[in-house]
């Protein structure tokens, strides 16, 4: 049988003792600044061993997992609709639109209307004869006027471009469309679809009886002048 052995009587060498450690003076208290051992000297990295440039091109960690690699091929996604179309051009022109989005709306559902300015569309489109604002003693007002309730104001007439555009400098005038040289009235105004900036859900003409025959063949609603101004205030110029 095996005699029983005491911990405390066992003898140990001073060599089993921990080495003091650079610095234990001062954050253990023990020891002495002049016992302190000389501070170890750090090894240099592999980054800063000479004759690699300063580079660490030894990799011989195979250990690495998944979520540290890196990827050189494009980074998976779920692919969506039109995205062989030219990025940025609206899917009804035939792009894949502005980047990619998601909707939740089903194929088949009907667009929704978006006018001009973000919104529906337009509530009236007005346009004046060249013949119906020559007769009035302010055509400056009846512009200002008119934008209380139409969203967009025009100037046509069977005139060259460069009488209508002469005729809204002298008086101060911006109007939003004119007819130029080229194309009649009726012409500019038959142009003025569903796909235009200036269309809205009323397109009216003001003019005066001789100019009836452009609002027939565009297609809008005629307004006679005499009863427009006599509703919007407008005085007729004295002969």
């Amino acid at each position: 049988m095996t005699d029983t052995i005491d911990l405390d009587d066992l003898e140990t060498d001073d060599a089993d003792e921990p080495a003091a450690n650079h610095g234990d003076w001062l954050w253990r208290e023990e020891g002495t600044p002049e016992d302190e051992p000389e501070a170890p000297t750090p090894e240099p990295s592999a980054s800063e061993t000479p004759g690699n440039g300063g580079a660490n091109t030894d990799v011989t960690d195979t250990d690495t997992t998944d979520t540290d690699a890196t990827h050189d091929g494009p980074i998976p996604r779920v692919p969506r609709k039109n995205e062989s179309k030219p990025a940025g051009v609206p899917t009804d022109s035939g792009g894949s639109g502005a980047g990619a989005t998601v909707s939740n709306a089903p194929d088949d559902a009907e667009p929704m209307a978006a006018g001009p300015h973000g919104g529906g569309v337009d509530d009236m489109t007005m346009a004046v004869t060249y013949n119906a604002i020559s007769e009035l003693a302010d055509p400056q007002l009846v512009l200002v006027s008119a934008r209380e309730w139409a969203d967009w104001i025009g100037i046509v007439g069977d005139v060259d471009a460069p009488v209508i555009t002469k005729f809204q400098r002298e008086h101060s005038i911006d109007a939003d469309f004119f007819n130029g040289t080229g194309t009649g009235p009726a012409e500019r105004l038959a142009d003025i679809g569903k796909t235009s900036m200036f269309y809205a859900e009323r397109l009216a003409v003001v003019g005066t009886p001789d100019d009836e025959w452009i609002a027939e063949a565009a297609g809008w609603e005629f307004v006679p002048l005499e009863k427009a101004a006599a509703e919007a205030g407008w005085d007729f110029e004295e002969e």
